[in-house]
C-alpha cells in the first residue's frame, strides 16, 4: 500500500518534475545554441575580413600594375612627342642658318658688284 502512495504522489508530482526538467534541458540548449551561434559568427566575421584583406591587396596590385604600365605607355609617348620636337628645332635651325647663309652672300655678291 505505501508503494501505491509513493506512485500516486509520482503521478501528482511527475508533471511539475517533468516541467522543470524540459525547461532547463531548454535553457541549457539555448544557451548552447547561442554560444556556439556566437563562436560561428564570430569566425565568419573573422574570415570575411581575412578574405576581404586578401582581395583588397589582390586589386590593389592589380591596380598598381596597371599604373605602371599606364605610366611606361606615357614615358614612351613624353618621348616620342619630344623626339619629334627635337627634329622639327634641327630642321627649323638648319633653314635658318641655310637662310642665313644665303643672306650673306647676297649681301656679299651685292657689295662685290657695287649696288
Amino acid at each position: 500500500m505505501a508503494w501505491q502512495v509513493w506512485i500516486n504522489i509520482g503521478k501528482v508530482l511527475s508533471p511539475f518534475v517533468t516541467a522543470r526538467m524540459a525547461e532547463r534541458v531548454r535553457e541549457k540548449t539555448d544557451l548552447y545554441i547561442d554560444r556556439k551561434r556566437n563562436e560561428f559568427v564570430s569566425h565568419a566575421r573573422t574570415e570575411a575580413d581575412r578574405f576581404a584583406a586578401e582581395q583588397m591587396l589582390l586589386i590593389e596590385a592589380k591596380v598598381d600594375a596597371k599604373i605602371d604600365e599606364i605610366e611606361r605607355r606615357f614615358d614612351a609617348l613624353i618621348e616620342k612627342e619630344i623626339r619629334a620636337k627635337l627634329r622639327i628645332l634641327i630642321l627649323t635651325l638648319a633653314a635658318v642658318i641655310l637662310m642665313s647663309l644665303f643672306s650673306l652672300g647676297y649681301l656679299y655678291l651685292k657689295r662685290r658688284m657695287g649696288l
